[in-house]
C-alpha cells in the first residue's frame, strides 16, 4: 500500500523538500547522500523523525537507496550527521513531489 505524500499531507513540506532536493543534486545517478542537522536551516529535526520520514518517502517510491542511521558515528567534524542514504537516486515521482512542494501556493 502506497502512502499519499502530496503537499496537502501532514508531512513537513520544507523538510521533505530538503531531503529530496539533496538526493536530486547529482543527476549522474546513484550516490551516497548524507544529511546533517545544518541542512535544515534552523529547523529542529531529530534522527528518529528524519529516519521515519526517509523511510516513508522511500516506501512511496520518491527515491531509491539504502537508509543508514549513523548511530555509531553521529559527529562528523562540527556537524551532526543524522542519516545517510547509500546509492540514493531520486525517481520521477520524487521530482514531481519537489515541483509540487516548490510551487505550492503560500
Amino acid at each position: 500500500m502506497s502512502l499519499d505524500l502530496t503537499p496537502t499531507d501532514n508531512l513537513p513540506d520544507e523538510i521533505v523538500y530538503v531531503l529530496l532536493n539533496k538526493i536530486k543534486q547529482d543527476e549522474e545517478g546513484q550516490r551516497d547522500v548524507s544529511f546533517f542537522a545544518e541542512d535544515f536551516e534552523g529547523k529542529q529535526v531529530n534522527r528518529e523523525e528524519l529516519l521515519e520520514l526517509l523511510n516513508r518517502l522511500k516506501e512511496s517510491g520518491y527515491f531509491i537507496g539504502e537508509i543508514e542511521s549513523n548511530k555509531a558515528n553521529p559527529e562528523s567534524g562540527s556537524s551532526t550527521l543524522l542519516a545517510t542514504c547509500k546509492n540514493a537516486e531520486i525517481t520521477t515521482d520524487g521530482r514531481a513531489m519537489l515541483k509540487a512542494i516548490y510551487f505550492k501556493p503560500v
